[in-house]
């Protein structure tokens, strides 16, 4: 079998060949090998050989002219940051052997379809000493070796990512592996485990990957107050395990937020009718990242799969015989809280994550009562959430419908539609009204004016005076200097 490299590929290869000792051996490796015998795209390129690849590594980034760093000198690890058509950057890492061969480098790695490799100097000739395009063509995930998780627990998340990624199964006996393997979990760098987490929550499937994480004990060894919901059982109006409800609120987000090709349920129809115009908002929306690397969309799933996590610490048995979460979401929001810290998520990351946590019973009362929010009731939620509102309005959806699921009523579902739609509406197409409105007058105006001393006074007014333009009541300056005049005389 012969890899079909790009145009703009071989004239990669052809210019590291000239850089490349007559005598040195030099292998691409992993997934480059992969995603090009799938016919997929490329993101990067892995290089092995039998020395120390620095020196040469460095020539190739001086004969590109791009930049190039060591990432790991122990390990003998550099990377050329070689950048393609519109300045996308495709790395070009370059590592020493695992192993005194490249058999013994192969057979370090993760899962065979990641052990194929082929010389530079000989693309027409692929190395696969463990069957790793058997495996490809059979859709199949095996290790390289019985110990190839233990030896690092966080390729057990990367073969789930895999398994969700190509729509693989796990080879007979993996997933006796993976679960051995996840209990060592806590004992390796939380910074790989997010990002192998996070490539999950932003996949294909989060749902179902999140449901192999729970299957095979990674839930249990990452986030453990999360396992704590495998003990509560349903409770009307829910329809399913605690457990089972948070995965199939990932499930149902993602319908909502993507397009399926299949619209033919009745819900997400009502659903595409009422929030087709938001489709490009919320799409840009959800590609937005607060640190680079990890998008909107993988922080709402993340907050999605937390949001009931504060109900087995609140749990009780009232005497009516239901099952009451009193505070459950304020508690779950220091939970998700401490959960993405111990990920090494950035300070903002997980405060966005607790806001919409702490805030995803908002929209309820509104829904439940068929009660459309006001001008008001719409800047207060979003003085309470900020931008982290949108995440809301589109979580507070999804959780109605993993609450009733076959059971749900149109009426049920309109109101839900209804309170979100004036929710987004308000973000996106009435920002500079209702959800902040620039200020008729000023800290300035109010001492100019009206004679006010500097103080907290003048922001407690301004506040006001921003509410009452949110609401539509004050809309003219003079009108927000009768304002403020009322106020005055308030507090005299």
């Amino acid at each position: 079998m012969r890899l079909k490299f790009s145009p703009a590929l071989e004239q990669l290869l052809d210019l590291i060949l000239a850089e490349l000792p007559d005598d040195q051996a030099l292998y691409i490796v992993g997934g480059a090998i992969r995603d090009i015998l799938l016919g997929r795209p490329l993101h990067d390129l892995d290089f092995v050989m039998p020395d120390d690849p620095t020196n040469l590594a460095k020539k190739i980034a001086h004969k590109l002219q791009v930049g190039f760093f060591v990432l790991d000198d122990e390990r003998h690890t550099a990377r050329v940051l070689f950048r393609q058509r519109g300045n996308q950057i495709f790395p070009l890492d370059f590592v020493q052997f695992t192993g005194e061969d490249l058999h013994s480098d192969l057979m370090h790695r993760d899962f065979t379809i990641n052990a194929i490799s082929v010389s530079v100097r000989e693309t027409g000739k692929l190395i696969d000493p463990l069957g790793g395009i058997k495996d490809l063509a059979a859709g199949l995930l095996r290790t390289c070796s019985d110990h190839s998780l233990t030896d690092d627990p966080v390729r057990v998340l990367r073969g789930i990512r895999l398994a969700m990624q190509f729509d693989f199964s796990y080879a007979p006996g993996l997933d006796a592996l993976m679960t051995e393997a996840s209990q060592y979990l806590p004992h390796t760098s939380p910074e790989r485990q997010r990002d192998e987490l996070f490539k999950i929550l932003e996949g294909s499937d989060p749902a179902e990957g999140m449901a192999h994480c729970r299957q095979f004990g990674v839930i249990k060894s990452l986030i453990p107050p999360l396992m704590e919901q495998e003990d509560i059982p349903a409770s009307p109006p829910h329809t399913l395990r605690l457990i089972d409800h948070s995965l199939k609120v990932l499930e149902y987000l993602k319908q909502l937020i993507e397009t399926p090709k299949d619209l033919s349920t009745w819900w997400l129809l009502d659903f595409r009718s009422l929030f087709g115009r938001f489709s490009e908002h919320i799409s840009d929306y959800l590609e937005e990242e607060i640190t680079p690397g990890r998008s909107k969309k993988g922080l709402l799933m993340f907050a999605a799969l937390l949001h009931d996590i504060g109900k087995p610490e609140t749990f009780t048995v009232g005497e009516d015989g239901y099952l009451h979460f009193y505070n459950h979401a304020q508690i779950g929001a220091d939970l998700a809280w401490n959960a993405a810290k111990a990920l090494q998520l950035s300070n903002a990351e997980s405060e966005w994550i607790r806001t919409v946590v702490q805030n995803h019973m908002h929209l309820l009362p509104f829904a439940n009562r068929a009660k459309e929010p006001s001008r008001v009731d719409v800047y207060r939620f979003y003085q309470e959430t900020g931008e982290a509102g949108a995440a809301v309005a589109l979580l507070s959806l999804a959780d109605t419908l993993a609450t009733y699921n076959q059971s749900l009523t149109l009426d049920k579902w309109q109101n839900a539609l209804m309170v979100s739609e004036v929710m987004l509406a308000a973000w996106w197409e009435a920002h500079q009204t209702v959800v902040s409105p620039t200020l008729l007058l000023d800290g300035n105006d109010l001492q100019d004016e009206f004679g006010m001393a500097p103080g907290k006074e003048i922001g407690e007014i301004l506040e006001k005076l921003r509410e009452a333009q949110a609401a539509g009541e004050v809309t003219t300056r003079e009108l927000a200097a009768a304002f403020i005049q009322t106020q005055i005389k308030g507090i005299e």
